[in-house]
């Protein structure tokens, strides 16, 4: 039985990155036209691929709730979606506002009763503080989801000072790790697999 939408937010602020980490993670269910596991495909199939550094992990929105059956009767359980504001440092695919924060919405998080992770297979959390390569789809409303599978990689080693300009230059002192990551989503930009669907444009592109 599923009911009507809902857009209720749970304050989960008092969990920290480190309790998130340790708790147990619930897989969520998908099906992919694409091969997620491929970043030619994955970039492809996302409006914005970039290098992003979440400054403030906000809070969590609860959306489709559906009544389900336990062993304790009726229960309903909603699909987490976790608010975030993070700072573009460098833009692989597409064009956003660099060094100015701005929202985006990451599918999965911790689910209402605070006791586990929702998340798809090969995902993880953003954490607070740390830089990623964020694979971004463009909503209708102009805001940004990012979702799937593999849809966020961790760039070690860039320090919270850094701009779009030490990025640009090379003076962001990235690791041989990160290095590795950051070239490898650039590749597959130049060689990408574009999908065929309807897409949108970000409120945050630089070209409005």
């Amino acid at each position: 039985i599923v009911s009507a939408c809902s857009n209720s937010k749970k304050d989960v602020s008092n969990v920290s990155s480190e309790d998130k980490k340790n708790l147990k993670v619930i897989q969520m269910d998908g099906t992919f036209v694409i091969n997620v596991d491929d970043p030619k495909e994955t970039v492809g199939d996302a409006d914005y691929v970039f290098i992003g550094r979440v400054d403030e992990d906000v809070d969590t929105l609860y959306k489709d709730p559906v009544t389900i059956e336990t062993s304790d009767g009726a229960k309903e359980v909603s699909t987490p979606y976790t608010n975030y504001q993070v700072t573009v440092l460098q833009n692989i695919k597409g064009d956003l506002v660099t060094d100015t924060s701005i929202p985006i919405q990451k599918a999965g998080g911790i689910n209402e009763d605070g006791s586990s992770v929702v998340l798809y297979e090969d995902d993880t959390l953003p954490e607070e503080g740390k830089s990623y390569v964020f694979l971004a789809y463009a909503q209708d409303d102009g805001s940004l989801l990012v979702s799937g599978p593999n849809s966020n990689e961790y760039v070690e080693g860039i320090k919270r000072d850094v701009t779009s300009e030490k990025m640009e230059k090379g003076k962001a002192s990235l690791n041989e790790e990160a290095t590795e990551v950051v070239s490898e989503y650039e590749n597959a930009y130049e060689n990408e697999i574009p999908t065929d669907r309807d897409r949108s444009e970000s409120e945050f592109d630089d070209e409005q």
